[in-house]
């Protein structure tokens, strides 16, 4: 009977009609309003957005998460991202850690449910439009089906595809077979149940072939189409598609079998993005935008960068509450309805806070020292100054009005703060500066505490930090139009050269910062600094992940002095981080024999922390970073 309900779960991952439906263990998370449509078809396109919101499945053991969750899941193997607190309530962490290529680990397992999962609301559809009977309504609705299938087989290929490391400093598990340039499975609205057993992985260039077709689909669909919302793609949408894809193309020609024109797709990458620039009429988001506390990062319709996004209502309480991977809870560095956000703590490294330049007003994202730590002895003008006793605990801070450090009574602390950068500029918060620092401190784990860079980028909803039904409402950025400048300035690199590419990457950037200048003479310097500008921008929103496998940076969280806290987060790999690559879940492994033997191998990543404990990670915190 187990085996039985696998192998029915897996079906209905795999895209079978609606016939067997009730089979399906997963809870899709839906707003009255949609349950109620009218319009069968109506009905199941909204709940193409209401998966998105809020997607579980008990029998694979997937807790409710949103599409942005998935994301922020990914942007915890990347560089910039550390976790400075409390790393036993950081349900990321195996992503954090690169434990996640062990078959069945509960997180490495939520790309192939998740994605499937969404593939087949949009298969759903598509059988069920008849193309000879098309109105403009029906048409909407398949360009929107064809535009979001494409998204999802582009996600889930670049995360699914395994890149065997190169980083000669290790030594890594082989797969039991071949898996070079092997991508997904492919389901599509034909694809019969018996096909969904015997399914093997698809070459990544199929995957792509795939892609292409929809997307060509969905612009044809989408050709006149207004859409009431942005969770519905239009035409920009489907050109900032096509500028990814196209980016992804050229990026991997030494290893696709069919796709080899690097430059004409680099050429494309560019055209696209432009295109999506042009059409969208979105403008990069301003300081104000940036930095709002009810609207920053969670409001779909206030910032006006936005090409496409997701969002989760009010009434959606199963998806906004603390039970849900939400950007609300997974980054709330204010909100008190949940200990999975501000006791976590999700930062920027430390290196890259410390590169990136006062005068852009990125910085103010993340929270400076001394915000948590200012000594009563502090001059104005002169270095930051740091005072110890004789165990070394940090002494005389002016923000601490009890004398206590570690005080987790809220009046305990000052409200006040000298502010940040030669213009003192006052964090924009929601909540108070003694409230934070109540709970931001080394009684709650954050033992690299000030060093911290904790973030302020992900708002809740209304600003509300307090109540999840509403803090967790949030929208979530699909695509924003700042990523189209950023690829059109590496396609330059490709077709133009350096110097036109560092030509455009100043334009975007000086929208951040209006003294930037890009100083890149050489690709290797160019990529370098692209990256990292590039890496500020896209911080928590799931963006770096793809550059970094797309590019094969590696990943450099171990040095002394990084502010994370434990030395688990400490890996530093050249290339390609074996940490970026899950595998299969095993229902799909036990239903689809096809993929059995070429699931991705498990290297277990303790071969590759800098550091072999705590006690080797923490004497460091603070120290001058060479």
């Amino acid at each position: 009977m187990k085996n039985y309900k696998i192998l029915l779960a897996a079906f209905a991952l795999w895209g079978l009609s609606s016939c067997i439906e009730e089979t399906f263990p997963t809870d899709h998370v839906l707003d009255s309003q949609i349950e109620k449509s009218p319009s069968a078809v109506e009905g199941m396109v909204n709940s193409i957005y209401t998966t998105m919101a809020g997607y579980k499945d008990a029998v694979g053991g997937i807790e409710v998460i949103s599409y942005g969750g998935m994301r922020a899941m990914l942007e915890h193997s990347t560089t910039p991202l550390v976790c400075t607190g409390s790393n036993g309530y950081n349900t990321m962490g195996p992503w954090h850690y690169g434990t996640i290529s062990s078959t069945g680990t509960n997180r490495g397992v939520y790309p192939s449910y998740l994605y499937y999962a969404y593939i087949k609301n949009v298969n759903d559809i598509i059988k069920m439009i008849d193309v000879n009977n098309l109105d403009d309504a029906k048409k909407g609705y398949l360009g929107i089906s064809y535009a979001y299938r494409a998204l999802y087989y582009l996600d889930l290929v670049q995360i699914m595809e395994y890149k065997y490391p190169t980083d000669s400093r290790y030594t890594f598990t082989k797969p039991e077979n071949d898996l070079n340039n092997l991508g997904v499975p492919i389901v599509t609205e034909k694809t019969t149940a018996e096909e969904a057993t015997n399914n093997p992985r698809a070459t990544v260039d199929a995957v792509y072939d795939l892609i292409l077709s929809d997307l060509k689909q969905a612009e044809t669909y989408l050709d006149g189409f207004t859409r009431t919302d942005k969770v519905q793609p239009n035409l920009a949408s489907v050109y900032g598609l096509y500028a990814r894809v196209y980016a992804n193309l050229a990026s991997r020609v030494k290893t696709s079998a069919t796709y080899k024109d690097e430059t004409s797709y680099w050429r494309s990458a560019g055209e696209y993005a432009d295109k999506a620039i042009t059409t969208s009429g979105c403008t990069p988001l301003t300081e104000t935008q940036w930095t709002d506390p009810n609207n920053g990062f969670n409001n779909r319709n206030s910032q006006n960068s936005w090409l496409w996004a997701t969002t989760i209502s009010e009434s959606n309480t199963a998806a906004t509450s603390t039970e849900s991977f939400v950007f609300a809870m997974i980054f709330g560095t204010e909100t008190t309805f949940s200990v999975y956000g501000w006791r976590v703590g999700r930062s920027l490294d430390r290196k890259w806070y410390e590169r990136l330049s006062d005068n852009d007003f990125r910085k103010k994202s993340w929270i400076a020292p001394n915000f948590f730590y200012e000594s009563t002895n502090q001059k104005e003008g002169e270095p930051y100054l740091i005072e110890k006793d004789a165990s070394g605990k940090l002494i005389n801070n002016k923000w601490s009005l009890s004398g206590d450090n570690t005080s987790t009574t809220q009046s305990s602390w000052s409200d006040n703060y000298s502010g940040f950068g030669s213009d003192k500029y006052q964090y924009r918060l929601n909540s108070s500066p003694s409230w934070i620092r109540s709970r931001i401190n080394t009684s709650y784990g954050f033992l690299a505490w000030p060093w911290l860079y904790v973030n302020l980028k992900f708002r809740p909803h209304n600003g509300n930090y307090n109540t999840y039904a509403v803090g967790g409402a949030t929208d979530y950025p699909i695509m924003r139009v700042e990523e189209m400048h950023y690829l059109k300035a590496e396609a330059l690199l490709h077709t133009s050269g350096v110097t036109a590419a560092a030509s455009a990457l100043e334009d975007i950037v000086k929208t951040r910062n209006s003294t930037y200048t890009c100083t890149a003479t050489t690709v290797d310097d160019f990529i370098d600094e692209y990256t990292f500008q590039k890496g500020i921008e896209f911080w928590g929103e799931g963006v770096n992940y793809f550059d970094a496998k797309r590019l094969e940076i590696g990943i450099h969280r171990a040095y002394k002095g990084i502010s994370c806290e434990r030395y688990q987060q400490c890996i530093d790999v050249n290339g390609i981080h074996v940490g970026w690559t899950p595998p299969f879940n095993q229902a799909e492994l036990n239903a689809n024999p096809a993929i059995f033997y070429h699931n991705n191998p498990y290297t277990n990543p303790s071969t590759y922390y800098y550091f072999k404990s705590n006690d080797d990670l923490r004497p460091y915190y603070g120290i001058d970073l060479q």
